[in-house]
């Protein structure tokens, strides 16, 4: 009775001269080159489920195996490669430290419509997780005991961001031409971290934020919870 849908797929992606950011190892000047090969392999699902006329779930789940399959070296003289066989492939959100793209994401919506004074209402909540990746990008991939590297794209500073948990709520009700909805961002007020980044000026951070180069970290994590309203006229 069309009260379920679901959409999925899976895909095996062969990727030949992909383009990274290269920072030589005599100086800091970086360059864009088309370098290594990789394969990204997984699967995902969404399903809209409509429980009941009035209760509606939805669902969200994908895994993404994507990595190098071979050395990337800048030429043959090079001991050291730019991107090692096994690294992970950097994830397009995260331009700033590097980060490996999460290998499972999964979300789930949850909404009940019902009548409030003879009115149109809803409440609605959603859950977003990212998980750790399994695989260190090539920005991590060396010794952290004396910073030795295993590729050249390698700082010791780096590290991996652990998963990600965020959730949502919000109700709202229709009033004739007006749509009126009170939400919850970031319910749990998670300040989990979602990215960061260096600076060559340390400024006046205190020590704790400063690496052994006298670089400041900058960190980003979620907008801490934001409660508001939404006013909605539509004519």
């Amino acid at each position: 009775n069309n009260r379920v849908k679901i959409a999925s797929s899976i895909y095996y992606i062969r990727w030949n001269d992909i383009q990274q950011t290269v920072i030589p190892p005599s100086c800091q000047i970086s360059f864009i080159a088309n370098l290594g090969q990789a394969v990204a392999k997984g699967a995902d699902v969404q399903a809209e489920i409509a429980v009941t006329d009035r209760f509606t779930l939805e669902l969200a789940a994908g895994y993404t195996d994507g990595r190098y399959t071979k050395d990337s070296k800048l030429s043959d003289v090079e001991t050291i490669p730019v991107v090692a066989s096994g690294n992970s492939i950097v994830g397009s959100s995260s331009e700033l430290s590097g980060q490996p793209a999460p290998p499972f994401t999964a979300s789930i919506g949850l909404e009940y419509k019902f009548s409030a004074f003879n009115h149109d209402a809803y409440v609605r909540t959603d859950y977003q997780y990212s998980g750790k990746s399994k695989w260190l990008p090539a920005k991590q991939f060396g010794n952290p005991t004396d910073c030795s590297k295993l590729t050249l794209q390698f700082d010791c500073a780096n590290f991996t961001l652990d998963a990600t948990n965020f959730v949502t709520l919000r109700a709202g009700v229709t009033l004739g031409a007006w749509q009126v909805a009170a939400f919850v961002d970031n319910l749990t007020d998670t300040r989990t971290l979602t990215d960061y980044n260096f600076t060559i000026d340390p400024g006046v951070a205190p020590p704790a934020t400063v690496d052994a180069a006298g670089r400041l970290r900058r960190d980003f994590t979620f907008r801490p919870r934001t409660i508001g309203l939404n006013f909605t006229y539509r004519l």
